[in-house]
């Protein structure tokens, strides 16, 4: 037997992401709900998300946060206090926020639609998580714009002697990064490039890496990302698959009246519009 994948390709049962989504989910306990898990936001409506991460990291960061029970969301600006009374539909809406408070937070740079963690790009970071062999760093993955610059006048030298007074204008930057040397060749020069590179992309990420590490753990996610690295790999890189109308329609499940009936009549209609309208604007380019 098999299913379908993320993607739409087959996987052997039980190893396609959404069941073991599932599964992790499963080791949540929603039975009980310490009060250390609540989490109490304050929406802004002018359009600011920053409180909602701070609210969050000041939940988190509570001595008795457990990550393995549910959370208890608590919107102070509602009428209505939802408190222990969440029935799901305040977690999802605080969720939804909190995604979008990181996705603009400091934590990423780079255009809207292609962030890239502030420290490395997303697609290092997934391979070094996974334990996997990480393609060798490039001078385009160097974010900080002055270093980049130093760097490449020194990589665009053309004699040894030009590669050295680059070198000695950076001097200050490379020692910095441990990759100030003396050359002789411009074999030497390349070598001495490509390990500035190096360090500033990936040997400065080591103490925020642990940290990813340590926060994967919860509930045995990162035990499952390093045993299918390909399944999740589209949570972490940007997925370039077009969204077909199959896949939309595929999210939503439709509660039927009894058959025979008006309403019945009516839903049945309601859904050949909708499934019509997705195939029509299936590959369009959104209108401004």
């Amino acid at each position: 037997m098999s299913s379908p994948g993320h993607d739409g390709s087959f996987s052997p049962e039980g190893t396609d992401l959404r069941t073991i989504l599932n599964r992790l989910g499963e080791k949540i306990d929603h039975t009980s709900c310490p009060t250390s898990n609540q989490i109490n936001i304050c929406r802004d409506y002018t359009g600011n998300v920053h409180n909602i991460l701070r609210s969050s990291l000041q939940a988190f960061r509570r001595q008795r946060f457990n990550p393995e029970a549910r959370l208890d969301v608590v919107f102070v600006d509602s009428e209505q206090t939802e408190g222990a009374v969440d029935g799901g539909g305040p977690t999802r809406e605080y969720l939804r926020l909190l995604m979008k408070a990181i996705h603009q937070s400091s934590i990423f740079e780079g255009p809207e639609t292609d962030k890239r963690l502030t420290l490395d790009t997303c697609e290092r970071l997934f391979s070094q998580l996974c334990d996997k062999r990480t393609h060798p760093a490039t001078l385009e993955e160097v974010s900080d714009v002055t270093f980049k610059e130093k760097l490449l006048k020194i990589k665009e030298a053309t004699t040894v002697g030009d590669a050295k007074a680059a070198i000695e204008e950076a001097e200050e930057s490379l020692a910095i990064v441990g990759a100030c040397r003396s050359i002789t060749t411009l074999k030497q020069r390349d070598a001495l490039v490509q390990s500035a590179v190096d360090f500033f992309v990936e040997g400065r990420l080591n103490v925020a890496l642990q940290q990813f590490v340590e926060g994967f753990n919860t509930l045995g996610l990162l035990q499952e990302m390093r045993a299918h690295p390909d399944l999740f790999r589209s949570m972490f890189e940007e997925d370039v698959t077009p969204l077909k109308a199959k896949d939309l329609s595929a999210l939503f499940q439709v509660s039927f009246s009894a058959p025979g009936t008006h309403a019945r009549e009516v839903e049945n209609w309601t859904i050949c519009f909708w499934r019509d309208w997705l195939l029509d604007v299936e590959g369009t380019e959104p209108s401004i």
